[in-house]
């Protein structure tokens, strides 16, 4: 799902196919309703700054890495293989979203055990150097949230991906490598669980420990206030009650908010502005959710690299608060409308 069905959900397959897809039109008041993303261009990853600790890094330091070190692998993460087929960083392995969470699992990460098999089948161990990258920066993110909650040691992602690569000079191919399948992971795992809060369950559990946890919604504006759900397969709009707006997405196919029109990551200072009237922001626990926790990853990793520190993904996000509270709306609180105004209705 997902990418595609994403598109799908907010655009319907024709406009998909065309290209045109559009912020959803809202209902919401002027004053509310935000602008579109900036067109201006700026960046946070800047050419020949990239740094071994980085998240995100530029096309040619990660070109670089990978022919010094022997032992990096590369992903090229998407749902389906379409994208891959047409041509594929060289070394490159695709790593299906599928490999790592399934709507059995409510599109959840698998369990941790399943998670290490399936990076262990891509020759990626814990102190394997992890390039990921992607034709949608979401599903990239997502591939590299979970090596990272593994505690994998290094994991990047190409800020730009594909395209990014091209731009540089280098050449794809549409050979697919031999890879010798790891062993061990070689270590505990999950080295960082402190990023992840997998279920509504567990978010109820962090936010009773932590009772400022700040649980920040990057879905987008029509989403957040509950004009529309997003997706065709979840048949309700809201959100998790208490939840707050984290400006990122324009629809629930994007996070265009952050990404400049060729897909690399925006210098996102503006952007956490934003996010500070909402009370996002880095003094506070704040954990990320979306969806179905694609958009969330990004989201978290861009402000991983700003320096933030005390943040963390929630997984099940809308898909599957909304599943619990159609069986328990006591437990499971839904808000729609703006939370700001005297419009906003709690279902509980």
């Amino acid at each position: 799902m997902h990418w595609t069905k994403k598109i799908l959900a907010v655009c319907g397959l024709a406009s998909f196919l065309l290209g045109a897809c559009q912020g959803q039109s809202s209902t919401a008041s002027d004053s509310t309703q935000p602008a579109p993303p900036s067109k201006e261009e700026t960046h946070l990853v800047k050419a020949g700054e990239s740094k071994k600790e980085d998240i995100f890094v530029d096309a040619a330091w990660a070109k670089d890495q990978i022919d010094q070190q022997d032992t990096a692998k590369i992903l090229e993460a998407g749902y389906g293989d379409a994208a891959y087929k047409k041509g594929h960083l060289p070394g490159a392995q695709l790593m299906d979203t599928m490999e790592i969470e399934t709507e059995e699992s409510d599109w959840n990460l698998l369990a941790d055990d399943d998670l290490v098999k399936a990076f262990l089948a891509k020759g990626v161990s814990k102190d394997t150097p992890l390039f990921v990258y992607g034709e949608d920066v979401n599903a990239a993110s997502r591939v590299a949230f979970a090596a990272y909650y593994l505690g994998v040691d290094e994991v990047h992602i190409i800020d730009g991906g594909k395209a990014a690569w091209e731009k540089a000079g280098y050449e794809l191919t549409e050979e697919s490598p031999q890879v010798t399948a790891a062993q061990d992971f070689g270590g505990g795992y999950p080295g960082r669980p402190e990023a992840y809060i997998k279920t509504s369950d567990d978010l109820l559990a962090a936010k009773e420990s932590q009772p400022n946890l700040v649980i920040a919604s990057v879905r987008s504006w029509p989403e957040f206030i509950g004009e529309t759900s997003g997706y065709d397969y979840i048949d309700k709009a809201g959100e998790i009650k208490g939840a707050v707006w984290a400006k990122a997405s324009e629809t629930a196919a994007d996070v265009n908010y952050l990404t400049n029109e060729d897909g690399t990551i925006r210098e996102p200072q503006a952007v956490f502005a934003d996010w500070e009237e909402w009370g996002i922001s880095q003094d506070k626990p704040v954990t990320f959710y979306c969806g179905t926790g694609w958009r969330n990853t990004t989201a978290f990793f861009v402000a991983k690299q700003a320096g933030w520190h005390d943040i963390s993904v929630q997984d099940g996000g809308w898909y599957e608060w909304n599943l619990n509270h159609q069986k328990n709306p006591s437990k499971y609180p839904v808000q729609v409308g703006d939370p700001r105004g005297n419009d906003v209705e709690i279902l509980d």
